[in-house]
């Protein structure tokens, strides 16, 4: 005996087997995503005190942004900021390529003071503005006089 498709089974006295296992989400929820694979348990860190980035352990890039920057190395606290970190010691970090030599290149989390990383900003806002203001006078962005066509009206760049 064949069923219909939407015939009902017999269920002999028992919830389907549909109905017992609910399906759950996957998705973590208490989770940012930052680029998918960088992952990192917001909850877990100060915004409101501290800005935010991964950082390259490409040759001396780490070294200047920790050591001659502000830049500090995220460090897990028995807490999982991280919780696919692959890092053998507690700095949260990913690998997110490979070095010439074929080794792992690693990527860490570090955070740098909000008034340092604002002050930084202001500090690259202000150097672009004034590039930004040469080009409009027809000059290079370094100040230099450029000898190239500059129309009759001027040089117009809207933001």
């Amino acid at each position: 005996m064949q069923l219909e498709a939407n015939e009902p089974r017999e269920t002999r006295g028992r919830r389907s087997r549909a109905d017992e296992v609910l399906p759950e989400r996957r998705r973590r929820t208490d989770m940012e995503v930052t680029g998918k694979r960088l992952a990192v348990n917001s909850a877990l860190l100060d915004h409101g005190r501290y800005a935010y980035r991964f950082i390259n352990d490409a040759p001396a890039r780490l070294y200047q942004m920790t050591q001659q920057d502000d830049w500090d190395i995220v460090k897990v606290d028995g807490a999982a900021v991280k919780p696919d970190n692959s890092d053998l010691g507690d700095a949260v970090s990913i690998v997110v390529g490979t070095n010439k030599d074929g080794s792992a290149l690693r990527a860490y989390l570090c955070r740098k003071l909000r008034q340092f990383y604002e002050d930084d900003q202001k500090t690259k806002q202000t150097e672009l503005d004034e590039q930004l203001a040469q080009l409009r006078r027809g000059n290079s962005a370094a100040g230099e006089t450029q000898g190239d066509y500059i129309p009759s009206g001027g040089i117009r760049i809207a933001r």
